[in-house]
């Protein structure tokens, strides 16, 4: 657990993991170079439970203190927590048993609920908590996988293993927890998350991930763009459609340009000339769902779905799965949906 500046919620955190049903645990603490009473609260409860371990460097941000506690870590398993969150008491007991009931799983989750500094949750948090609260198995985290990232990083319960294979946290111009998922993925590892609400998310406006930009949408997509080259989801691809043309779509078209994939256009439910353009790219325009002989022209693309509406997604979505076009190899969701968009169901019966 990494913290850094936390004395005003650190205490009740800290009970939370003291009182775990699970008793046979090390908690590591990196101490970010705190500077108000973070320090001192940790070293009165380390007096009081042998199990905690304090380490105390210099302020050398998140990932730093990540890879310093991992590398103290001697459990098979390892957890992540972070300082202003809750943890119901059961939480580490109910991950452990479905680690080791379903022992293909290399890193798992669980639901969340939230809690707030002003009483108020917006609904933004809520409609993403939603969206990541309904993916449970490793198939419905497959499948919404470049949506945003699916699995809360305080949340995280995953082999000591995973964590050496993968060497660690990496420092990226965009968010450690969704790199290590990523990463996580490509290395074969199996997703999925524990069915109970047993971590409760601190959401305030200083918040650091509500604050650095690695956190915000152009940083997500540069990680999204980033990895979809890397998964080899554009290898023989002539380029790329993207469906939507909002704030999403243009973000993404942005950070492939970047790396050199061509955006063959947008297409969207705005129809207009037939020379329409969106930022010097070609748009086409269909009130509703485009005509199969137009989409047949874009078998060799890659089409991204940044339709931001539920209904028109998965519409989207359908059509595409009904002309033959295989998810997540000719087509990609890269925005969230609640209710989700996806028709994928859960593999596993995780009911304990």
């Amino acid at each position: 657990m990494p913290v850094r500046n936390e004395a005003s919620l650190l205490p009740g955190c800290l009970h939370d993991i003291s009182f775990q049903t699970l008793k046979e645990i090390e908690l590591i603490i990196v101490d970010d170079g705190s500077t108000d009473k973070t320090s001192e609260i940790l070293k009165e409860y380390s007096k009081n439970d042998p199990r905690i371990r304090i380490i105390k460097t210099k302020h050398q941000g998140i990932i730093s203190a990540l890879n310093t506690g991992l590398e103290e870590c001697k459990g098979y398993y390892i957890a992540r927590m972070d300082a202003d969150d809750r943890m119901d008491k059961n939480r580490l007991e109910k991950q452990l048993k479905l680690m080791k009931s379903n022992p293909e799983l290399e890193l798992i989750g669980c639901r969340m609920g939230s809690f707030s500094n002003s009483r108020m949750i917006s609904d933004s948090i809520k409609k993403y908590q939603s969206w990541s609260n309904s993916l449970i198995s490793h198939k419905q985290i497959e499948c919404d996988l470049f949506a945003e990232c699916p699995i809360a990083h305080p949340t995280f319960f995953a082999t000591h293993h995973l964590f050496k294979k993968l060497g660690g946290y990496s420092a990226n111009p965009w968010a450690e927890d969704y790199d290590l998922i990523l990463r996580a993925y490509k290395a074969g590892a199996k997703l999925a998350k524990h069915p109970h609400k047993l971590v409760q998310k601190y959401h305030s406006s200083e918040r650091l991930s509500r604050v650095d930009a690695i956190y915000k949408r152009p940083a997500m997509f540069e990680a999204k763009a980033h990895y979809l080259m890397e998964f080899g989801l554009l290898k023989n691809r002539r380029g790329v459609l993207i469906a939507g043309s909002g704030p999403t779509g243009r973000q993404a078209a942005i950070s492939l340009k970047k790396r050199g994939v061509k955006i063959i256009g947008y297409v969207d439910n705005r129809p207009g000339p037939p020379d329409r353009k969106i930022k010097s790219l070609p748009a086409w325009g269909f009130r509703d769902l485009p005509p199969e002989k137009f989409l047949e022209k874009f078998r060799d693309t890659l089409i991204l779905l940044a339709i931001g509406d539920y209904r028109g997604q998965k519409e989207f979505a359908d059509l595409l799965r009904k002309l033959g076009f295989i998810e997540n190899s000719d087509f990609v969701r890269v925005i969230y949906n609640w209710p989700t968009a996806s028709d994928c169901f859960t593999e596993y019966d995780i009911t304990n």
